[in-house]
């Protein structure tokens, strides 16, 4: 009953013990690790495929409610800044991080559901796009007119940015650009070569001709052949052409 102990056994089984313990512990992990990976690569496969018909599943009232825009909204910003919005299929899945797939899984356990509809904002290079002949945002569709803002990554727009790309809002735009900056080329320009009020006038009339001209060139042809390029025609459309 009163036997020695003896140190070195006692040490072999504290060691057996805590290695069983380790051993539960490791195996809880990797599971989880196991069933985490699982529910990533499944939300990937929905974010891949086309939505399946119906209605949204997500309860408004549980939505943080400065995230939430209606389609409106989403359509002028896409035509401001050329922008494309459409299904996360047509993404470019190497594009996408590893936040958006967490802010998805979050969403889904915050609601207790399946967001079903995905869409993403951004540029038409992030898409792969449909042959028919700077920064994303992950969206989850509410009802037929609203929807919910999951994540955002990437670089925020230059300043200039909704500038450059105003040319591209419309015909009408186009023209308006043209008008902008030629008009002042037109009559700004001979001020600076000629110095009588007489050849200042002519060549104001002449440039001004050749801008009307070209102009009118420009908005037929160019306007037409790339009618459907425009901001207000392509922003949610899934072809580039």
């Amino acid at each position: 009953m009163f036997t020695s102990v003896d140190i070195q056994n006692e040490l072999i089984k504290a060691r057996q013990k805590h290695a069983e313990v380790q051993g539960a512990l490791m195996n809880e992990v990797q599971s989880a690790l196991k069933q985490g990976k699982q529910a990533d690569e499944y939300i990937l496969s929905r974010l891949r495929t086309a939505p399946k018909p119906g209605k949204s599943n997500i309860n408004p009232e549980l939505l943080e409610k400065n995230r939430i825009f209606s389609v409106d909204d989403i359509k002028s910003i896409c035509i401001d800044y050329r922008l494309r919005f459409l299904d996360s299929k047509y993404f470019k899945m190497e594009e996408l991080p590893y936040d958006a797939v967490i802010a998805v899984k979050n969403l889904e356990k915050h609601l207790g559901e399946e967001v079903k509809h995905l869409k993403i904002m951004g540029a038409a290079k992030f898409f792969k796009l449909e042959d028919r002949n700077k920064d994303p945002l992950l969206f989850a569709r509410i009802d037929e007119t609203n929807y919910y803002l999951i994540h955002k990554w990437g670089k925020d727009f230059a300043w200039y940015n909704k500038i450059l790309v105003y040319p591209f809002r419309s015909i009408l735009a186009l023209l308006m650009s043209m008008l902008i900056v030629g008009l002042p080329i037109v009559f700004l320009t001979p001020l600076l070569f000629f110095h009588t009020a007489k050849d200042i006038q002519y060549y104001q009339m002449l440039y001004l001709a050749a801008f009307t001209v070209y102009t009118f060139f420009v908005m037929v042809f160019g306007g037409f052949t790339f009618y459907k390029k425009f901001s207000k025609i392509c922003w949610n459309s899934p072809y580039f052409n």
